[in-house]
């Protein structure tokens, strides 16, 4: 495989991180109006971009078994992964609200921008799908279950307040879109290329933000954070690799283990520091957590595609 299929959506990241950075450094934008860039993310194209995300979808039949792989892969997933980001919170003695948003950091994916374009390439139509279907999961709890806790943690929203955060744009946006995608019911053409053309807007002023963000804090100390290394690795090499040899062992269909590995394996949930922000939570840290994983998948994205080959062969 031509590794400039996973490499190539990555590096684009990094040159709107770049922009975002240089932009607040060289003073053309105010870090002042990551504000604005975040509500309208959270409020509009993110929505769009998630409805019209579904709806694109076909279901079929003959895929029941292994979409249901694909979504409790998802559940389980990233169950195992917080509770593993909580384990190495508490062994770095992370505080509130870092100490939750990095175990939320630690598991849910960046599956819409970097797993979907690679999942299309690499495995065609039929991989694309199962990606979605894993996405689909891995939102839902990020819109739901990881907003809730960022939110409690971050100490604005307690108790009811906290849970009132779950019903939200996106949240709106899944359940509106899950249903319509299992009805088939599709957007009028001229509406759906409205929707798609302004959600479509969404990854890149998200990697904006966290460049925006990354020129308010002193970037040398991400190095310095040892607490993000052991959750990145376990998210973005152990875990992938040890449910590519548990598919094998039972024999899974090798397109759903390719598309829903990959989806594991990718970095950090990029919009996690824009709601850690409204949250009143720890942006900065997310945003550094969220650079240093997307930086280190141009390392693991390639190594795990190699190991899945070697598994399967």
């Amino acid at each position: 495989m031509d590794m400039s299929v996973i490499i190539d959506p990555i590096v684009k990241l990094f040159i709107a991180i770049l922009i975002g950075f240089v932009s607040v450094k060289a003073g053309y934008l105010s870090a002042d109006m990551r504000n604005v860039l975040s509500k309208i993310i959270i409020k509009v194209t993110l929505p769009l971009m998630i409805i019209t995300s579904l709806l694109s979808k076909n279901l079929s039949g003959d895929t029941t078994l292994n979409a249901a792989v694909a979504a409790v892969s998802a559940v389980v997933v990233m169950t195992v992964l917080y509770f593993l980001g909580l384990g190495t919170a508490n062994l770095f003695r992370l505080k509130e609200p870092t100490k939750t948003l990095h175990a939320v950091l630690s598991g849910s994916g960046n599956v819409g921008f970097f797993g979907y374009p690679v999942a299309l390439a690499v495995f065609g139509t039929e991989g694309l799908f199962y990606a979605v279907i894993y996405g689909m999961v891995n939102d839902v709890i990020f819109w739901t279950v990881g907003v809730y806790l960022i939110n409690r943690s971050g100490g604005s929203l307690v108790g009811r307040q906290a849970l009132k955060k779950l019903v939200n744009p996106n949240t709106v946006a899944l359940l509106i879109g899950i249903p319509l995608l299992f009805f088939g019911v599709k957007l009028p053409p001229v509406l759906n290329d409205a929707f798609t053309g302004i959600g479509s807007c969404t990854t890149y002023i998200s990697m904006l933000f966290i460049g925006m963000t990354l020129a308010t804090i002193d970037i040398k100390s991400i190095y310095k954070r040892v607490s993000m290394i052991a959750p990145a690795l376990i998210k973005m090499v152990i875990v992938p690799v040890l449910v590519s040899m548990l598919f094998v062992h039972f024999g899974l269909n090798p397109v759903t283990i390719g598309a829903v590995v990959l989806e594991i394996a990718m970095p950090a949930q990029t919009v996690a520091s824009i709601v850690a922000m409204e949250a009143g939570s720890d942006e900065k840290y997310a945003a550094e957590y969220i650079f240093f994983s997307t930086l280190l998948s141009l390392l693991t994205l390639p190594l795990i595609y190699y190991i899945m080959e070697r598994i399967m062969a």
